[in-house]
């Protein structure tokens, strides 16, 4: 597998795992990414920016995964 394609496997893999992640979400959940117009997107709406790979789509993975990895380190538990 070339560079390349692995670099595309793993950003695809990074969408499915954000994805599946909101799919856990109440469907009403409703949550603002700082966009200028002050909307919010509901769960399905989330996830079409996933899939359509937008500005705010990059977004969403980048803080799900960023939650997962703190998640790991622990950040999230009482010592």
């Amino acid at each position: 597998m070339t560079d390349k394609k692995k670099e595309n496997a793993f950003k695809e893999l990074r969408k499915e795992i954000a994805i599946e992640r909101l799919r856990q979400a109440p469907p009403t959940i409703r949550v603002s990414f700082g966009m200028s117009d002050g909307r919010f997107l509901d769960r399905d709406e989330l996830i079409n920016e996933i899939k359509d790979d937008t500005e705010t789509g990059r977004r969403i993975v980048n803080v799900q995964l960023a939650y997962l990895k703190a998640f790991k380190k622990g950040l999230f538990t009482k010592e």
